[in-house]
């Protein structure tokens, strides 16, 4: 049987091939607490994974720290990080469009800080020229820093907290309208805790605080309290707003062990709270999970699906979502020795950097769902509004240009009850120059947008260079050896590498009909475009059965770049008809498939800026199971 589809599928391929030469001729239109748990490798072939290092001259600054990759617009994908120690710097780093075939160009910024926490890039405005660093300033104490990366410019814009004293440096969360939000306990005492939105202007910012007393936001590690111990105090508090509501802020408490949601969308603010430890509670053994106490929430991100991520100080990836009240449980390998310092939602996968373990990490979770009511939505005192002074000053800025460095280190596999654990040991193995790799203490860590799943880039918070004394920033590319959802396409997969074995071959990927592991199948994946899956879940499975006589619609949004519309469908029976059309957003069919029995599929070469809808119907009596795959092909991005 499997033979059969086997073949079955190869002739679909060869009708689509036919069938695109068909309609390449139509107009456009028309067309230690760890769990004993063994890898899933055999223990003589231990998996290795490729890192490249980029290695900038420290500038009396050091241990780069959290990191962000902003892919909203016009910058392509940058990298942005800052150090957290010394004198602390802004860092841009511009990469060619092949990691290893050309030198990267890096642009710094004095800070007037002596330590930072979370950053990120303005929303708004297209250029997006601001980024918003979350300082201990180096006059007095506390502030939020602002940095206009105009090329034209070398600045920054300090805006000063002058009543909060500590040493808390919480993330930083910008909404569509660049407010600011961070989170504070003033002397480190969680009884005075706020969150806290600035908004920014020309010479001074509006500040507005809602008290959150005894939640100890602001706080981390063993700063907030003596049982989360960590070698990176203090780590970074997360706070996040709600993508498609910014009347939603999401915090982290950990005096009270707590995910807290702040609704400012009323004269009233309220705010709910779940615990981490009726979620402690709730959690089964099993010969894989421990069910350890889960505390010591740190930095909290939301993804695209509106799901909250939470890091925890004992070792746990923790999910949320708000609208079900339905939570996850994901023990790292390390368990509560691992130290996280920051994690990275990127649809399917999450990644993390266990810092005192030396790993970079990506979790593909699962395992079961536990519901946990939160606690009534309570009234939230807002504080008297206060103004800071904008202080802006001139910077210190340089730019040049730095060569990657390949590396191979060794890589671990761990498959457990709540989610497959794909980690890199950052330090060990040796680079291509064969030089034993001393990077250690990762600490930010973000997804790489522009590639396929299971690419980050991540900040090295540590090495043993002296001469020169360097800053250091990597990438990793973790194999993923099991479906996912919403795969991306990737056609570099050696990262412009020119080794022999290739990069990609030690990824140790199963002979599936997709050789670079992107989620695109060969035959419909170009190396001179990027397939972008167009339909909103896997697109190479089954979707369910389609009744005799029904169709079913799928959208398709095409941009001014994009190069041609792909549609595939084909049926569990092979004599079945089955035909796709394309419908632009007037309902007007602007191409549609030639009848072939078992199959359809169709192309619309060029199409213009719109929103479609793919109709797949089943012109027969009897039902069929189909299996589509759809896609929006565009240029690469230079």
């Amino acid at each position: 049987m499997d033979a059969c589809r086997a073949e079955f599928r190869r002739r679909c391929y060869e009708c689509v091939a036919v069938v695109s030469v068909l309609l390449s001729a139509l107009p456009a239109a028309a067309q230690t607490s760890t769990p004993t748990v063994s890898p899933t490798l055999a223990a003589q072939n231990p998996p290795q994974v490729r890192l490249i290092e980029w290695n900038l001259p420290a500038q009396g600054d050091s241990t780069p720290g959290a990191i962000i990759v902003d892919t909203m617009g016009d910058d392509t994908n940058r990298l942005w990080f800052v150090t957290r120690a010394a004198q602390p710097n802004l860092y841009r780093v511009e990469f060619p469009r092949s990691l290893m075939k050309g030198d990267a160009k890096w642009t710094s910024w004095r800070l007037n800080a002596i330590i930072t926490g979370g950053l990120r890039k303005v929303r708004a405005s297209r250029d997006r020229r601001s980024i918003f660093i979350r300082t201990i300033s180096s006059t007095s104490g506390e502030a939020v820093e602002q940095v206009n990366t105009d090329p034209t410019k070398c600045q920054t814009t300090v805006y000063q907290d002058s009543i909060s004293t500590g040493f808390d440096v919480s993330d930083v969360a910008v909404d569509d309208m660049n407010n600011v939000f961070t989170t504070h306990s003033p002397s480190l005492d969680p009884s005075q805790s706020f969150v806290q939105r600035v908004t920014p202007g020309a010479t001074s910012a509006t500040v507005t605080r809602w008290s959150i007393s005894g939640s100890g936001a602001g706080l981390c590690g063993d700063v907030a309290m003596p049982a989360d111990s960590s070698s990176n105090s203090p780590c970074i508090s997360g706070i996040a707003v709600n993508p498609s509501n910014r009347n939603l802020i999401y915090f982290s408490e950990p005096t009270t062990n707590t995910i807290a949601e702040l609704n400012i969308g009323s004269n009233q603010a309220t705010v709910r709270r779940w615990s981490l430890t009726d979620l402690t509670a709730a959690c089964v053994p099993s010969a894989t999970i421990l069910c350890d106490r889960i505390f010591g929430p740190r930095q909290l991100l939301i993804d695209r699906r509106q799901k909250v991520w939470v890091v925890t100080g004992n070792g746990d990836l923790i999910s949320l979502q708000p609208s079900t009240n339905k939570m996850t449980i994901h023990e790292l390998p390390d368990n509560v020795l691992a130290d996280p310092f920051s994690l990275a939602p990127d649809d399917d996968v999450v990644g993390y950097t266990s810092s005192s373990a030396n790993k970079v990490g990506m979790l593909l979770p699962k395992g079961p769902t536990h519901v946990i009511k939160p606690t009534d939505p309570t009234p939230v005192n807002m504080l008297p509004v206060v103004n800071f002074t904008a202080t802006t000053s001139g910077s210190v800025c340089n730019s040049n240009f730095v060569s990657p460095v390949g590396k191979t280190v060794n890589g671990m596999v761990t498959k457990k009850d709540d989610g497959t654990f794909i980690e890199a040991l950052i330090n060990t193995g040796f680079d291509d120059n064969g030089k034993q790799s001393d990077s250690t203490n990762p600490l930010g860590i973000t997804p790489v947008k522009s590639k396929a799943q299971g690419t980050f880039f991540f900040a090295v918070g540590n090495n043993t260079s002296v001469n020169p004394l360097i800053d250091r920033v990597g990438f990793a590319r973790l194999p993923i050896r099991e479906k996912i959802k919403f795969p991306r396409d990737d056609d570099d997969e050696n990262d412009g590498s020119d080794k022999t074995p290739s990069w990609h071959d030690w990824h140790g990927h199963p002979d599936n009909g997709d050789d670079d592991d992107d989620g695109i199948d060969n035959a419909h994946d170009s190396q001179s475009a990027q397939e972008r899956n167009a339909q909103q879940n896997d697109t190479s499975v089954p979707d369910g059965t389609l009744a005799g006589g029904a169709s079913k619609d799928y959208t398709m949004v095409t941009t001014s770049t994009s190069l041609a519309i792909e549609a595939l469908t084909f049926a569990d029976d092979p004599l079945a008809q089955i035909e796709i059309r394309i419908l632009n957003s007037l309902g007007v069919v602007v191409a549609k498939s030639l009848p072939t029995p078992g199959l359809a599929a169709v192309e619309v070469l060029l199409p213009a800026p719109d929103t479609y809808t793919c109709r797949i119907i089943n012109y027969g009596a009897n039902p069929i199971v189909q299996t589509p795959n759809l896609f929006v092909r565009e240029p690469w991005i230079p």
